[in-house]
């Protein structure tokens, strides 16, 4: 697994307000297990309700209607546990806008929360050889027991813009969930459960 991040303000950032907005970036890349088809993963990853419930802070949520400025998303309402963020910043559960949209290689989600928060999030299932291309590059982690290499990685970037005490809290979240989620997503790749098109 490999992982990268980076914060950063703009000038445009700090002009919009004394809330002073940032940005931050994240990077990360998991190998997909030996013998792993890029069909079989995009199949995985276009099961939006199993994609929500690898979050391991998901309550509930519920589709909604499509919106006209994005037409082939899909829309859900998502309520989140969210018990470790600084006390009165949200309460104990924070409900927020997901647009998820399926794409050639995987899936587009945009996030769209309380307090000015907007994630928008990549995942997407890559050729080994073309992984590294402008963004890092990633090695197996010796995880396959067979030491078979990986042909497929899912890699997964992020961009989440809000205040900066926020945007620390957020990818601080982000960062400390990742490798869950990833294997997670990995054991759905495995089986377990079937893979249902959204």
């Amino acid at each position: 697994m490999f992982c990268k991040y980076q914060v950063s303000s703009s000038p445009q950032d700090e002009a919009d307000g004394p809330a002073f907005n940032s940005t931050a970036t994240l990077h990360h890349v998991t190998p997909l297990p030996a013998g792993t088809t890029f069909e079989s993963a995009l199949t995985t990853l276009h099961n939006h309700d199993m994609l929500m419930r690898l979050d391991p802070e998901l309550s509930s949520y519920e589709e909604l209607p499509k919106a006209d400025e994005a037409p082939n998303a899909k829309r859900y309402r998502v309520t989140d546990h969210m018990h470790t963020l600084p006390k009165g910043l949200w309460d104990t559960t924070v409900t927020f806008e997901s647009q998820i949209t399926n794409t050639d290689d995987g899936v587009a989600w945009v996030i769209k929360a309380p307090l000015g928060l907007v994630q928008t999030t990549t995942w997407r299932v890559v050729r080994r050889e073309d992984v590294g291309k402008g963004k890092g590059k990633a090695e197996d982690d010796g995880g396959d027991a067979k030491d078979e290499k990986s042909e497929w990685y899912l890699v997964e970037d992020a961009e989440i813009k809000a205040s900066k005490l926020l945007v620390g809290t957020v990818k601080g979240k982000c960062e400390e969930n990742w490798r869950g989620v990833h294997q997670k997503f990995i054991g759905h790749l495995q089986g377990a459960p079937a893979a249902v098109k959204a």
